[in-house]
């Protein structure tokens, strides 16, 4: 079912006269209306099922149904009950007109049909539903801004506040001389554990915002050629600190010169909540992959790991935008469940698609298809 256009108000009008159909296609029509109108009341809801009008116009006496039992049925139905009807009538008694305002109508057009009148009713009532309708979804669209500023508070107030009261404690006690800066392992430990305090972060914070912009379509994706073998160098190197640490070694497994079409800060963003998602639940001394696969229109992107899997009821709560999961990875590394969210909606926004195959004790691939770019006239 289609939606009336903003332009161009449709009316549809149901009369069992065929000279009053052809009069008000005349007079709506040469008053910039869309119009189609009928004498069969049953073919009227096969005509209201293919596209909603803005006004429906309805007459009362009828032979084989009356106007108010058919706006009683209009109106019993959900999806048509918010369209304003007005009813055509040579009935002007003040019961009718009662009657029609308890079944549900609007307003009355009396017969014969004063072309000034008419068009001034069907204004008014048509504004009124356009108004109505342009409130409810500013409504709605704030009821979804103040959702995505209680999730952004909530994950600001913990998850971002954890990493940063961590690295202040550490630093106090550098400070305090509690933690001896001359120490052995300070480097190899309180460095490292500060660094990755503020990796994660930042990496936080990053995705906080990339979300935030996602989800108030303030992202704008820009399709270009890009180089997926040289992308997986520069999310490898960026993630080296992790890697290392645990000792995971990083492979790709991308040929050289593997073209995408693609929007490139929105994939780099995929790229790195992946692998560094898969660093975070690989043990040390595991492996991560990521390979590459091509069907004619798309290249398949996977991100192996050896890790500890996940399991199946879990694999829907991760890529589910209204449910916050996250665990702790084989170090105790914090996550907050937004990454994969985030590349979800990235990759989508791209033209493909995120899944995810997983075994628990052998490891997970996370795989997503990007447009292959020899095939796009750009």
């Amino acid at each position: 079912m289609t939606q009336t256009t903003e332009q161009q108000p449709y009316i549809l009008a149901v009369d069992d006269e065929q000279l009053n159909i052809e009069l008000l296609k005349f007079i709506l029509e040469r008053n910039d209306y869309e119009f189609q109108g009928t004498s069969d009341d049953e073919y009227f809801f096969e005509i209201l099922e293919e596209r909603l009008p803005d006004l429906i116009l309805l007459d009362v006496i009828m032979p084989r149904i009356e106007g108010f039992e058919l706006c009683e049925k209009i109106k019993s139905i959900p999806k048509y009950k918010n369209i304003p009807v007005i009813f055509l009538t040579g009935k002007v008694n003040v019961k009718d007109k009662v009657k029609g305002f308890e079944v549900g109508g609007v307003d009355y057009v009396t017969k014969p049909f004063n072309e000034q009148e008419l068009i001034a009713r069907i204004q008014t009532h048509v504004e009124l539903i356009r108004a109505k309708n342009q409130i409810e979804k500013q409504a709605e669209n704030l009821r979804q801004s103040n959702i995505l500023k209680d999730r952004m508070f909530s994950i600001i107030g913990h998850d971002l506040r954890s990493p940063l009261s961590a690295a202040k404690l550490k630093m106090d006690f550098i400070m305090r001389g509690i933690i001896d800066p001359k120490a052995d392992n300070f480097l190899d430990g309180t460095v490292y554990e500060l660094l990755k305090t503020m990796d994660e972060a930042l990496n936080l914070l990053q995705n906080l915002l990339g979300w935030a912009k996602s989800e108030s379509d303030q992202i704008q994706i820009i399709p270009e050629k890009l180089d997926i073998n040289d992308l997986v160098e520069q999310t490898f190197r960026l993630l080296k600190l992790g890697s290392e640490h645990k000792k995971i070694v990083l492979v790709n497994n991308v040929p050289e010169g593997t073209f995408v079409y693609a929007d490139m800060n929105t994939t780099k963003t995929v790229l790195r909540n992946i692998v560094s998602n898969a660093i975070k639940f690989t043990p040390v001394d595991g492996q991560i992959q990521v390979n590459l696969k091509k069907d004619k229109q798309k290249a398949i992107i996977e991100i192996e790991d050896n890790g500890e899997g996940i399991p199946k009821e879990d694999i829907k709560k991760i890529l589910n935008p209204n449910e916050h999961f996250s665990k702790l990875g084989t170090e105790k590394e914090p996550g907050t469940g937004l990454g994969l969210v985030l590349c979800q909606n990235f990759v989508n926004k791209n033209g493909g698609q995120l899944r995810i195959k997983s075994e628990v004790g052998k490891g997970s691939v996370f795989y997503f298809d990007l447009p292959i770019f020899e095939n796009q006239l750009v």
